[in-house]
């Protein structure tokens, strides 16, 4: 929630606000701490263990799919 604490609307949940006109939150993602933001590191096993598990279960619910309405 720091994103929200930075904008100002952390006080309202219920209405998250519209999107800024300004560029207000384009100049709080430009801060050094939002550099690496949004990359994956595909060296991890965990990256690779996540694509893999999510192929296994796509086929298996495609086959659990096709099984139950033939």
């Amino acid at each position: 929630m720091g994103a929200f604490n930075e904008i100002g609307n952390a006080r309202n949940f219920g209405s998250m606000g519209a999107i800024p006109k300004s560029d207000a939150a384009y100049k709080i993602l430009q801060d050094d701490k939002y550099n690496e933001m949004g990359l994956i590191n595909w060296t991890a096993g965990e990256t690779w263990g996540v694509l893999m598990y999510g192929s296994v279960f796509g086929v298996a619910m495609v086959l659990l799919f096709n099984r139950y309405y033939r």
